[in-house]
């Protein structure tokens, strides 16, 4: 790992260019404005939670539905695109016993005590209990965060939040869990914590990525192919 601003001087240097191209397209003017991203989110990232220290950075994308709407909680089949549109996270390993999430846009730092693990009131419908509701058996971090996906444009701002928060998660504290087993936990957290019944076609699409199609039959575990 290295530190915030070792990466922001490697991503302005180019040397992330590939696999920046990878996930937004090799048109140079699309390039420059990544870069330019990544590079206000790490220094955003020292800003909040101080310099110098290691980090990593993540990305999780929003998604478009391009056949069957709701399906996923009624036993059907889905088909879906995660989008270029994405949500982007530095993130830091902490040994406190809390996470701290800053996200661009909201004049409010998440502040989630790990030791009060069930959900609390005034929390619903807000991003403070979906990282609680994911947070079950985790430890600490401190992140900024940079969305690009539209909230309430109908691409899934809150799945690339959750999927986001569970990625770091299972990178930061080596968890091994597979893309479909942090949906389901970014699903969780949304039913239960957050207090929206959702399938969890919304939350493969961002963990999975590309295009990919589910069969519902059994909600639980559903057939993917992407």
């Amino acid at each position: 790992m290295a530190t915030s601003a070792q990466l922001r001087k490697q991503i302005l240097q180019g040397s992330w260019d590939a696999a920046l191209a990878a996930l937004y397209g090799a048109d140079p003017a699309v390039l420059q404005r990544q870069r330019g991203r990544y590079a206000a989110a790490l220094e955003q990232f020292e800003l909040y939670f101080g310099p110098g220290r290691q980090v990593q950075v993540y990305s999780a994308p929003g998604r478009a539905e391009l056949g069957g709407n709701h399906t996923d909680h009624q036993g059907g089949y889905g088909l879906a695109a995660a989008v270029t549109l994405d949500l982007v996270a530095v993130a830091a390993r902490n040994t406190d016993g809390y996470v701290r999430v800053k996200s661009r846009g909201f004049n409010k730092l998440d502040v989630i005590d790990l030791a009060t693990a069930e959900p609390q009131a005034g929390e619903s419908t807000h991003s403070a209990s979906l990282i609680r509701g994911i947070a079950e058996g985790f430890g600490g971090f401190d992140a900024y965060t940079a969305s690009d996906v539209l909230r309430g444009s109908g691409l899934s701002s809150s799945a690339a939040f959750e999927m986001g928060m569970a990625s770091i998660w299972n990178e930061e504290y080596s968890t091994g869990l597979t893309p479909a087993e942090l949906a389901g936990i970014c699903q969780y957290a949304e039913n239960t914590y957050f207090g929206k019944p959702s399938g969890l076609l919304d939350q493969l699409t961002s963990a999975v990525g590309g295009i990919i199609f589910a069969d519902f039959a059994d909600p639980r575990t559903p057939k993917i192919e992407k």
